[in-house]
Formats: C-alpha cells, sequence, structure tokens
C-alpha cells in the first residue's frame, strides 16, 4: 500500500490520486514559491542533494531564492525513481519526456502532467495489486489515450515513460518490504 505521494513526505491521499499536485499546490498559492527549507521539509532530501540537482542542470533554478511549482515537481519526479534507478538513468529519462529542463517548449507533456498520471499509474498498480510489466503496460497504455493534445509519437514517449517510473517506484517499494520483512528475522 502506497503510504505517501510519490517524492514527498506526504500522506498519499487515494481520493486525490489523478491529480496528486493539488496537494501540493496550496504550498504556492500565497507566495513566489517555496524556499529550500521548506523543499527539504516537503520531501525529506538533504539541502546538498536539491542544490546538487539544480547545480547540475537536472532542475531549473529557483528563482530568487525560490522554488516554484515546475521545480518541486521537478524534484518530486526525480526523488520518486532514484532508489532504484541510477541517477543518471533517471536524468536520461527525464530528457528523453521532456528534453533540456530549461525550456518547456520541447516537453512532451508538462511535469506536473506527468507527475500526476505518474501518481494516477502507481495507484492503480496499488489497487489492482499487480507488479506485472504487461498489466502495467496495458493499464498505462489506456491512461495515456484520454490525455488531449498528444500526438502519437508524445503518446509512446509519455507511455514508456510512465512503465519505466512505474516500475522502478514499485521497485523501490518491495525492497522496502523485504527490509521491513528481513528486519523481523534479523538478529
Amino acid at each position: 500500500m502506497i503510504k505517501y505521494i510519490p517524492g514527498t513526505v506526504l500522506e498519499f491521499d487515494s481520493k486525490k490520486n489523478s491529480c496528486a499536485f493539488d496537494v501540493i499546490k496550496p504550498f504556492f498559492a500565497l507566495t513566489n514559491g517555496i524556499t529550500l527549507a521548506q523543499v527539504r521539509e516537503l520531501t525529506g532530501l538533504e539541502t546538498s542533494t536539491i542544490q546538487n540537482w539544480v547545480k547540475r542542470g537536472w532542475v531549473p533554478s529557483p528563482i530568487n531564492k525560490r522554488y516554484g511549482q515546475r521545480q518541486i515537481v521537478r524534484i518530486m519526479l526525480i526523488n520518486s525513481i532514484r532508489r532504484s534507478m541510477k541517477i543518471e538513468n533517471v536524468i536520461n529519462l527525464m530528457t528523453y519526456i521532456n528534453g533540456d529542463v530549461e525550456d518547456t517548449s520541447d516537453d512532451v507533456v508538462s511535469d506536473e502532467i506527468l507527475f500526476n498520471e505518474f501518481c494516477k499509474a502507481v495507484y492503480m498498480c496499488d489497487t489492482s495489486h499487480t507488479c506485472d510489466s504487461d498489466v502495467i503496460n496495458t493499464l498505462i497504455t489506456e491512461q495515456v489515450t484520454h490525455i488531449p493534445d498528444l500526438d502519437e509519437t508524445g503518446k509512446v514517449k509519455l507511455q514508456k515513460t510512465l512503465q519505466i517510473m512505474t516500475l522502478a517506484f514499485l521497485a523501490a517499494q518491495l525492497q522496502d518490504r523485504v527490509d521491513e520483512e528481513f528486519s523481523s528475522i534479523a538478529p
């Protein structure tokens, strides 16, 4: 069972699985972004990790030391799958779907849509109790057909990206379960 919104320390609410980012949007309602300390609290990441990702160009630079929605979504996306994938592969996957991090004109879908669709896919797998990659692929294929303004190439890219992200997330969840079970027998 999913405990947290992927990439965050916020409780996962199955009623809001289709728009998971909507849970986080209120943080931005009254401000021009959130501080690094708030990003750290939201994601559970260390300051140095977040700063490193920005320095390497994996996350758009904050504006006036404030992280906006684009930066937060990118951080959550990377954070949600990095435990089971090499970080270079995570970044290559983000580039595959959305090109240059600073240029939104080459995005197949916005990072926010990607994040919400990813959360939907994870939730579907969780509720159907499956880790079978063929079943996951079928669920994601069906899910992607409902996204407007995507050409066939975009749909294929999004489908492949969601499949990889979902499998990576589930792999990390299974590893947590293994560790939990092992701790019950470990001396």
